[in-house]
């Protein structure tokens, strides 16, 4: 009578036992944080594809001497400086291209010296911009702009 008991005692809390289980409740996920897109290392908006009327063999290198500081070629840097947005804009919206130098621009405290890189030159009547280009990374890095006198 004694195992009686005990069995009836472990059936009893078996039973309570499943009829305590935490069934899933309807519950909202936790709302998620989308992840950020990658965006392209570039920092400046480029366009994809070349000018079609823009003549890109016979782009004039105006540096004096010699062009050792050219990895590429005068053609290569003005594809590359024209795909950028702000100087493809300059040169639809009537800028004339003047061609390819070495262009410096003083860097920020603490470097030293000046940063120089090829650049495509583009001139209108209120401004000359140079538009510098990394060769190796493909893309404008900066620009220096001149105000044109007499204005």
């Amino acid at each position: 009578m004694k195992d009686l008991w005990y069995l009836i005692l472990i059936f009893s809390i078996l039973t309570f036992a499943a009829g305590c289980t935490i069934a899933p409740v309807d519950v909202p996920p936790p709302p998620t944080t989308p992840l950020p897109e990658e965006t392209p290392v570039t920092t400046r908006p480029v366009a994809s594809s070349d000018l079609p009327d823009f003549d890109y063999a016979n782009v004039p290198v105006i540096s004096p001497d010699e062009t050792d500081w050219m990895t590429t070629n005068a053609s290569y840097i003005a594809r590359l400086a024209l795909r950028d947005e702000a100087a493809r804009a300059m040169y639809l919206g009537g800028g004339t291209v003047e061609g390819v130098l070495l262009s410096c621009h003083p860097t920020p405290f603490p470097s030293t010296g000046d940063g120089c890189a090829p650049a495509l030159r583009i001139a209108n009547e209120t401004v000359v911009v140079d538009f510098l280009v990394d060769e190796t990374e493909g893309r404008v890095i900066t620009t220096v702009t001149e105000i044109r006198e007499g204005l």
